[in-house]
């Protein structure tokens, strides 16, 4: 049976964060293969700006070429509503009817688990391989609260094993990176040198493609 990860996001642009992220996942948890998808429609970012979907996956593509256990789904190109996390599995569980599931969160996000749609089918189909904050933006990340991240965990799964769901997760070790999208987006528009923050090879398609040079692209 094979283990695999999927692991969503804007990826607006793809930086050295997310590919830590998904390389400690693949090692930490024996995983076969990582499946990154490019989110169409994102249920919390529906009213903000953001690059179009072909420039983020083909980001995406370039930025995981050298890594064969990574794999670009572009199935969210042709959704037509949100992207909610249960259509992606499911989805995906056609192509891979025999895989055992992993899902690649940030923590910020996982805490918001209990609200998506048909979080208890969501929930208890995979096991959640949560991200600490500070290692990358995977969503906006408020200011550090006074518990640990082991602590907002049980939480979660405390509020999902009241609604009779059982929960399975780990934290990724993971030390912190202090780069986001939105910073890159930033220094592109200031004209700063966005060099290091991520691969060459995405810095190189961001200045062929002109991307995140005006204001409305930095508001996400």
């Amino acid at each position: 049976m094979p283990r695999i990860a999927i692991f969503g996001g804007t990826f607006d642009p793809v930086h050295w964060g997310h590919l830590l992220i998904a390389e400690t996942a693949l090692n930490q948890c024996a995983l076969d293969q990582v499946i990154w998808v490019p989110t169409h429609l994102p249920p919390h970012k529906l009213s903000q700006p953001q690059s179009g979907f072909e420039h983020r996956a083909a980001m995406v593509a370039i930025a995981i070429a050298d890594q064969p256990r990574f794999r670009l789904s572009t199935l969210e190109a042709r959704r037509a509503e949100p992207s909610y996390a249960i259509s992606t599995l499911r989805d995906l569980a056609v192509q891979y009817p025999h895989a055992e599931w992993f899902w690649v969160i940030g923590l910020d996000a996982f805490e918001t688990l209990p609200r998506w749609q048909q979080c208890q089918t969501v929930a208890a189909t995979c096991e959640w391989l949560v991200a600490p904050r500070g290692c990358c933006d995977l969503v906006h990340s408020p200011p550090l609260p006074k518990q640990s991240p082991m602590q907002q965990c049980q939480q979660i799964t405390q509020q999902l094993a009241a609604r009779g769901v059982g929960l399975r997760w780990q934290l990724l070790q993971i030390p912190t990176l202090d780069i986001s999208s939105s910073l890159i987006r930033q220094y592109q528009r200031d004209r700063r040198s966005i060099r290091y923050l991520l691969p060459e090879s995405v810095q190189l398609y961001i200045k062929k493609h002109q991307l995140y040079l005006h204001a409305a692209d930095l508001e996400i």
